[in-house]
């Protein structure tokens, strides 16, 4: 739903290229573009324009666009191989291998590596570059999670919200505890030392907090630890995972089957504006607790 790309620089120096980029891009879209090298995309974006056979007018038109394409969707790793003064190509296959790419898209490609995709007028309907809106799967924490990884692997922030969330009840903090630990284990991605958890007032904070204690605290991978907020129960409806690079809406919860309701869950992607709403809203609340 939520996707890294890495795309060459080579390929700014066409202006529909770029329009299709500024379309394609983005968190509400699902796709990051990734900054290999690190630190470096822009300037060789740059450095490609300022050596095309376009005008001075389009060169112009062409930095403008590359620009507001970085704003709008450019993901900057924390970490990348060093693979010397190879080609930008030599680079992002070497990430890829690292944490993998939804694709590399590059143009004139004819080798045989399967994730890189070369820039024609076919590419759009290519299923490497199709980023699915949603999708369903079971309701254990294994698929619900790697539903969601290429998303949680470039994040470097997560909130969750389910205002049913109960912590003495199995089928909610198995999918937290699972879920931390996947965090913790990450390699190759940006370290997390917290996950804020926004739930309903189904019972008093301080209740709530023996429940976590009691039942949540000692299965805590070490590193990360959990903040709590507590909201009046009706103000909160829809599940969401939020990350600082999209979110994702849980159809019937952030909790795995227990044998009763639906075996599977509906995961989408929600829209920018979804995000940045809730996001200013939940960065608003204040902490009730936390665990350990």
């Amino acid at each position: 739903m939520i996707f890294e790309f890495a795309v060459s620089p080579s390929l700014c120096t066409d202006y529909r290229d770029l329009q299709l980029f500024l379309q394609s891009f983005g968190n509400g879209e699902g796709r990051l573009l990734s900054d290999i090298p690190r630190k470096r995309w822009m300037r060789l974006a740059r450095q490609q324009i300022k050596a095309s056979d376009n005008g001075q007018v389009m060169k112009k038109r062409l930095v403008v666009a590359v620009e507001k394409l970085s704003r709008k969707a450019l993901h900057r790793r924390n970490y990348a191989p060093a693979v010397g003064e190879k080609s930008w190509l030599d680079h992002a296959v070497a990430a890829h291998v690292d944490r993998p790419f939804k694709a590399i898209l590059t143009d004139c490609y004819n080798g045989n590596e399967e994730c890189i995709i070369s820039c024609d007028k076919d590419f759009i309907d290519d299923k490497r570059w199709t980023v699915p809106l949603d999708s369903e799967v079971e309701r254990n924490e294994a698929e619900m999670i790697q539903a969601i990884r290429p998303m949680l692997d470039c994040a470097r922030e997560v909130i969750l919200i389910d205002r049913n969330f109960a912590p003495d009840k199995y089928r909610w903090r198995r999918f937290l505890i699972k879920l931390v630990e996947f965090l913790s284990g990450r390699t190759f991605s940006p370290s997390i030392g917290r996950v804020d958890f926004h739930l309903g007032d189904y019972v008093s904070p301080n209740h709530l907090q023996v429940l976590c204690s009691n039942h949540i605290a000692g299965d805590l991978s070490d590193g990360i630890k959990v903040n709590f907020f507590i909201w009046p129960r009706d103000e909160l409806h829809d599940r969401y995972i939020l990350t600082d690079v999209g979110g994702v809406r849980f159809g019937i919860g952030l909790d795995i089957w227990d044998g009763s309701g639906p075996e599977k869950v509906e995961i989408s992607r929600i829209a920018e504006e979804t995000r940045l709403r809730w996001w200013a809203l939940c960065k608003n609340k204040t902490i009730a607790f936390s665990i350990p």
